[in-house]
């Protein structure tokens, strides 16, 4: 019986010091806030685009208020380079896509903890200048709907972020154009597929 006493004392003392030690860690985490981060990664497509577009170099910055250790909005520049894959017909150099965005985007917490997963969901518009000229792609402004999820982590002011996200695109028109001038109903896609990128973004929170 004594044995089973001491047993449990000790593992109880194990438990308040491990919760003492989390409830430290999250009080010098600077999870609330104002953050700023920049980082950089990897953009590709998917379906149809991604035949086309090789996967190419992604960066940015982002603005990012946490009212609560959970809930965060962010306003985002993001840009990427990505090459025309060499089996369509090419004049000139690469880079053959750039693209420069701005995003909204929120994020909510699924923990409360300075390692925090979470999902995100937004809207932006991209501008694509398309500068090694290939068959049925122009320059356009294209809208997008980001989502995905990332892990970030909070160590007294530094705030670390790794994310993936799918971009739905609408109102997209640069790539696969009709080769004549044609009259139709709307705003159309004229090739299918979206975009996804993974980065990699470090910076501090006040």
């Amino acid at each position: 019986m004594t044995k089973k006493l001491v047993a449990g004392v000790a593992v109880l003392s194990l438990w308040a010091g491990s919760a003492m030690a989390q409830d430290r860690q999250e009080a010098n985490a600077d999870m609330r806030g104002l953050s700023v981060l920049i980082g950089g990664g990897v953009e590709g497509y998917t379906y149809a685009l991604g035949q086309d577009i090789n996967p190419g170099l992604a960066y940015g910055a982002t603005l990012v208020l946490k009212p609560t250790k959970v809930v965060g909005l962010e306003l985002g520049y993001s840009g990427a380079a990505n090459n025309f894959d060499t089996q369509l017909p090419l004049t000139g150099n690469g880079p053959d896509v750039l693209r420069n965005g701005a995003q909204a985007v929120a994020t909510v917490g699924l923990t409360a903890a300075p390692l925090q997963p979470y999902v995100l969901a937004g809207l932006g518009v991209s501008n694509y200048n398309v500068r090694n000229a290939a068959p049925g792609f122009q320059d356009d402004n294209v809208g997008l709907v980001p989502v995905g999820a990332g892990l970030r982590l909070y160590i007294g002011d530094f705030t670390a972020d790794a994310r993936v996200n799918y971009n739905l695109l609408f109102d997209q028109e640069f790539a696969a154009v009709p080769p004549a001038d044609v009259d139709l109903p709307g705003d159309e896609t004229f090739s299918a597929g979206g975009s996804y990128t993974g980065t990699l973004n470090l910076g501090a929170t006040w």
